[in-house]
């Protein structure tokens, strides 16, 4: 019952259908059961120089990725994968936090094959960083993008105690120990890029900032001074958020990133 009550105040999964455009949908055998990757091409011509796994949100579905942060390397071929978790879009099964391992690990596992060493950057926003940083914490790749990441059990208590009656300690442990993401944060080294909403109504900044200050790896925040939890950047803050863009590309591998062969 706690577990399940967990998932209902934290995941808000949707099935209805969505213009994909462009993008191709894959499955995914896991061992919570299968799920849908879509996948979206930048410089179809060329082969992809760089992949990108992305994690979306909680009400957040795959359909509705952008190729981001491919836009910010516009010279760069980059394929992007963004991962429906069971319980959303076509994935079948309940959407539940106990999923989240295991479909990172098995999308990680399939878009590094694909990759065959070329970079991976992996992005999380808001819940889809738990996927992030449970990564980041037990694997090597090029660089991460983590936009208002919740550290869950905290989260929990701050936003439902004063009407849980008490039984929301209990309801915070629900959340899996192993994607605490302040403990993956200590434990990750791969070059990050944070986004941080300072006025989020949904993850209060001084829960993100737990995140931030306990990374173990080199970093970079830019902090979108009145920004909600899905507000866009203002100009000088996109600009600024650019410059950390071209931070993290430094961090791809020597001589991966072709950006003239055809």
């Amino acid at each position: 019952m706690l577990r399940w009550l967990a998932d209902k105040l934290i995941m808000m999964p949707t099935r209805h259908p969505i213009d994909t455009g462009a993008r191709v949908q894959q499955a995914f055998d896991s061992d919570v059961g299968r799920f849908e990757i879509w996948r979206q091409r930048t410089h179809a011509e060329k082969p992809a120089a760089v992949f990108v796994l992305k994690f979306p949100g909680m009400g957040g579905r795959a359909e509705r990725a952008t190729d981001h942060p491919a836009d910010g390397w516009s010279d760069v071929a980059t394929e992007v994968w963004a991962v429906n978790p069971p319980g959303y879009g076509g994935s079948p099964g309940r959407a539940s936090l106990r999923n989240i391992d295991a479909v990172a690990r098995t999308a990680f596992q399939e878009i590094t094959r694909v990759a065959a060493g070329r970079p991976v950057v992996v992005c999380g926003n808001s819940l889809g960083a738990l996927s992030a940083l449970y990564l980041a914490a037990r694997e090597k790749f090029a660089g991460v993008i983590l936009r208002n990441p919740p550290p869950l059990r905290q989260l929990i208590r701050v936003r439902f105690g004063w009407y849980s009656l008490g039984t929301c300690n209990w309801i915070a442990q629900q959340v899996p120990e192993l994607l605490c993401p302040i403990e993956n944060a200590r434990r990750s080294r791969t070059p990050a890029v944070f986004i941080s909403s300072r006025r989020d109504r949904v993850v209060p900044s001084q829960l993100q900032d737990q995140i931030y200050e306990a990374y173990g790896g080199e970093s970079r925040i830019v902090r979108l001074v009145n920004a909600d939890h899905g507000d866009l950047m203002t100009p000088q803050e996109a600009v600024e958020y650019q410059q950390y863009l071209d931070w993290l590309r430094q961090s791809l591998q020597p001589n991966s990133v072709d950006t003239t062969s055809s």
